[in-house]
């Protein structure tokens, strides 16, 4: 189950709504494992599918706004670079991709900060790791 449907795509996410046969739930359960996940960890995670009552503002206030916008984000990413492949170049796409890629990352720093307040016991901070000069999460 998604924790978000097409319809909350579009009314969260885009200012002029898109078709929602184009927001696939595919899409969405890939921008939750690619996402969502990392950010929140899978314990957290786990723990939301079974009691999403006790994460219902965290889910409403923090999750849905940034998997909207991974969603969205994800979107163009895909319409950009299959439009590269044309010769119909925009440098407009290419700050649309970005400009929502900066509204994302704030999205989960929103997300991070609201999760690391405590809360939320399942949730660990990741350790990072330094293995020969990188650093590891």
């Amino acid at each position: 189950m998604s924790l978000l449907t097409a319809t909350e795509v579009n009314q969260i996410a885009f200012i002029t709504p898109i078709d929602s046969a184009l927001i696939l739930d595919e899409i969405i359960q890939i921008a939750e494992t690619k996402y969502i996940i990392p950010a929140i960890t899978k314990p957290v995670y786990d723990d939301l599918s079974v009691h999403p009552g006790i994460y219902a503002t965290f889910i409403l206030d923090y999750i849905k706004p940034y998997l909207a916008y991974c969603v969205k984000y994800l979107l163009y990413s895909q319409y950009y670079s299959e439009t590269l492949s044309t010769s119909n170049f925009d440098k407009s796409r290419e700050e649309i991709v970005n400009n929502t890629n900066v509204i994302l990352q704030a999205k989960k720093e929103l997300l991070k900060t609201h999760l690391t307040s405590g809360v939320y016991p399942p949730y660990n901070l990741p350790v990072k790791k330094r293995i020969s000069g990188f650093f590891i999460k």
